[in-house]
């Protein structure tokens, strides 16, 4: 459940300012149900997915990303807003970058939300064109395409 309030956290303030409160409601809702909580355990054990977590001195959880090394896929870095701008994202990034070179990946490519393009591309990432992200209910949201080469 910590992953999702981080993710909820990160959504629901940081990204309010870049998209309309459909958009924000249907990605990160108010209420986290039990189905949602099913689905991201899924997803975890699975295998496909690696994800990083970060936590504060207490254990509890204030950061996560997630790769996808069979897709070259960053799938995104979420910092609950109360931690962001402290290189919490930034140190997950880079243990994600680890685990992709570990696993073989040369490239990454993601659909950067448009709050975090500037934090991408901070991070080496660059801009290749604007798109539509569709969300596990089908909903879309304005995106921008990204890749980094791993060195």
């Amino acid at each position: 459940m910590g992953i999702l309030e981080a993710h909820r956290s990160a959504i629901r303030v940081t990204a309010a300012e870049a998209y309309g409160s459909a958009i924000i409601d249907d990605w990160a809702p108010a209420v986290i149900s039990p189905e949602r909580v099913q689905i991201f355990q899924r997803s975890i054990k699975c295998g496909e997915e690696l994800i990083v977590v970060a936590v504060n001195a207490t254990d509890r959880i204030i950061g996560f990303g997630s790769i996808v090394p069979g897709n070259s896929e960053l799938r995104a870095i979420y910092v609950a807003a109360e931690h962001g701008r402290q290189g919490v994202g930034r140190a997950i990034l880079g243990r994600l970058e680890e685990l992709a070179r570990q696993a073989g990946v040369t490239e990454l490519r993601m659909d950067a939300s448009i709050n975090a393009v500037r934090f991408y591309e901070a991070n080496g990432f660059i801009s290749l064109k604007r798109g539509e992200h569709v969300m596990s209910s089908g909903g879309r949201m304005a995106c921008v395409c990204m890749r980094k080469t791993l060195g």
